[in-house]
């Protein structure tokens, strides 16, 4: 019994980083569609705020740049763990402004 028990609890302990982590970003204008397909994503939009769950650990200026170009200029990116910080969040505005 505690070889099962052993057992199952090695099997959770890998298959958890497969699971999706939850990603929120907010915009500076609210976004026009309720619904938005990128990164591999569908992020789900209520006016500023958008939520998605990503295959990813932490939030990245490359996955911003992305978003941006297609929800508008991002004020906040962030997951349950990390956060973009203030110059990483003008690097990825300054992709929209191009």
């Amino acid at each position: 019994m505690l070889r099962s028990a052993l057992l199952g609890a090695a099997f959770i302990g890998l298959a958890a980083p497969a699971f999706a982590a939850g990603f929120t970003f907010e915009t500076a204008e609210p976004v026009k569609d309720k619904r938005i397909t990128v990164v591999g994503t569908v992020w789900s939009c209520e006016e500023t705020v958008c939520k998605g769950d990503m295959n990813r650990k932490k939030v990245t200026v490359s996955d911003c740049k992305k978003i941006a170009k297609k929800a508008g200029e991002i004020v906040s990116f962030t997951t349950t763990d990390a956060e973009l910080s203030a110059e990483e969040l003008e690097a990825c505005a300054a992709a929209v402004r191009k």
